[in-house]
């Protein structure tokens, strides 16, 4: 029941958005922003999809996590973003296409209500406000042109200087209804014919494109019920690596499916399930 890379459905508009700033980055064409900036909302497939099409595309993604982005040590993240620019460029220079890839942007250098700017907030978003406007020098230092992009939930919270046209390019993921029927066919597609694919998503409107990933785990766990049952009390011998219980499950147990209608009552029972687990319990 695993999928791969070749399994995975990106709708044409997200890898093409994707394969615009690579090839315009990659040319040097100076009037093309540096950042392709990709926001919208949670579980909607943003960073997993750029990461997919990447790979698909033959580019290396070197990364930095929204966590790196905070030290105890003053003006270090602004440094890391610098190195790890650097680093993307010599490995283009080696011959292999390279993109520098930030996830959760705005959740670390957002500018929040609740939160306080910091010298590091301030370093890592003037060290991309300069790499936007010179792509290739920093200071005396020559550098190759990396193509940057940037994933979120709220470009309203990114640094209005930083994402105005000319550094950034903005590009809003709201997949459409063809789109999100495109992406969870994907998914679910060996197991529900596309008119049942359009009935489910139709009655979760909802739901994210993360929620039919994690199904897929929640098939696993009901069509392999009986297997775990009957397993369970032999777990020492499961730890084994060349048990006879274990080649069995590992043959069986990847391979769980259900029925249209078994996945479709499933999906709703464990959206239901969700929604209950998210209610807030504790009086005001």
């Amino acid at each position: 029941m695993g999928s791969t890379v070749q399994d995975v459905c990106i709708p044409e508009r997200f890898s093409y958005a994707i394969d615009q700033h690579l090839v315009f980055n990659y040319t040097g064409v100076q009037a093309w922003p540096l950042v392709l900036g990709i926001f919208g909302r949670p579980g909607d497939g943003k960073s997993f999809q750029v990461r997919t099409h990447l790979e698909r595309r033959g580019v290396l993604p070197v990364s930095i996590n929204a966590a790196d982005l905070e030290s105890d040590r003053a003006g270090m993240p602004g440094k890391l973003v610098l190195e790890t620019y650097e680093d993307a460029g010599h490995r283009i220079d080696e011959g292999t296409p390279t993109v520098l890839v930030v996830d959760d942007f705005d959740t670390t250098v957002g500018e929040w209500a609740q939160s306080t700017t910091t010298v590091n907030h301030q370093q890592v978003l003037a060290q991309l406000m300069h790499l936007a406007d010179s792509p290739t020098r920093a200071g005396d230092r020559s550098l190759r042109r990396v193509p940057v992009i940037i994933t979120g939930n709220d470009l309203s919270k990114v640094y209005p200087p930083l994402r105005r046209p000319g550094r950034m390019r903005a590009f809003p993921w709201l997949p459409t209804t063809e789109e999100r029927a495109h992406i969870v066919t994907g998914i679910l597609g060996t197991m529900l014919s596309p008119s049942e694919i359009s009935e489910l998503l139709g009655e979760l409107e909802e739901a994210p494109i993360a929620f039919f990933s994690d199904l897929l785990v929640e098939i696993l766990a009901e069509s392999s019920d009986a297997e775990v049952r009957r397993h369970a009390a032999s777990l020492p011998r499961l730890i084994l690596p060349r048990s006879a219980e274990r080649e069995e499950l590992e043959r069986v147990l990847p391979t769980g499916r259900l029925e249209g209608a078994q996945v479709k009552a499933l999906a709703l029972h464990v959206w239901h399930q969700r929604m209950l687990a998210t209610q807030s319990y504790v009086g005001e």
